[in-house]
């Protein structure tokens, strides 16, 4: 009887132990975008967005593909808020960054009622391999009363650097910046007479 007893005390405790040592969850954002360039006083407004995702990326747990094929979502390692949500807004950032574009907001937090151009983008691929390198793949448009202005597929690859999470997100923010540099090119420098 002492043994049995002795055992199921002896399972107990290592059950409840095994329970108690959880890692904590680590948030990761896309980082900071450089101070903007100075703004120019007729500057088009641009709401960025809706970017759409693959669902095997759009979550909260940040996920790399190992070997290849198969995916690996980090349960300890998320995003601090909705990826596509987080990609909106550091687009957003970016673009005004680079061209000095005081009015330029992300989906769903769109304060313009009617902007000069809409900015729809359709990321087709967003892969990190392992902790060698992101992949994005995306195609955007730019867009006035519901016509293309301008549209391009961008394919771009960076370095992580380091084997860590937070050297994946800075990957990721800086593709997002260099998308941030192609649209630029396309967007007008003054607001169109309307």
């Amino acid at each position: 009887m002492i043994c049995l007893r002795s055992l199921c005390l002896i399972a107990a405790a290592l059950a409840l132990a095994g329970c108690g040592s959880s890692p904590p969850v680590r948030y990761y954002t896309l980082g900071a975008v450089a101070a903007p360039a100075p703004a120019q006083a007729d500057a088009p407004s641009i709401v960025v967005g809706p970017i759409g995702l693959p669902e095997a990326v759009d979550r909260l747990q940040i996920v790399r593909r190992i070997d290849g094929t198969r995916s690996e979502p980090a349960d300890g390692h998320r995003w601090a808020g909705s990826l596509k949500a987080e990609m909106g807004r550091r687009l957003a950032a970016a673009l005004a960054s680079e061209r000095g574009l005081a009015r330029v907001v992300a989906v769903p937090q769109s304060s313009i009622a009617r902007p000069d151009y809409t900015l729809p983008v359709d990321v087709l691929r967003l892969d990190a391999d392992g902790f060698e390198r992101v992949t994005l793949d995306a195609v955007w448009t730019l867009r006035r009363d519901g016509r293309d202005i301008a549209s391009r597929r961008f394919t771009a690859s960076e370095a992580i650097g380091t084997a860590s999470y937070e050297a994946l997100a800075a990957a990721h923010g800086r593709l997002i910046d260099a998308l941030a540099r192609d649209i630029a090119q396309s967007v007008p420098a003054a607001t169109p007479a309307r």
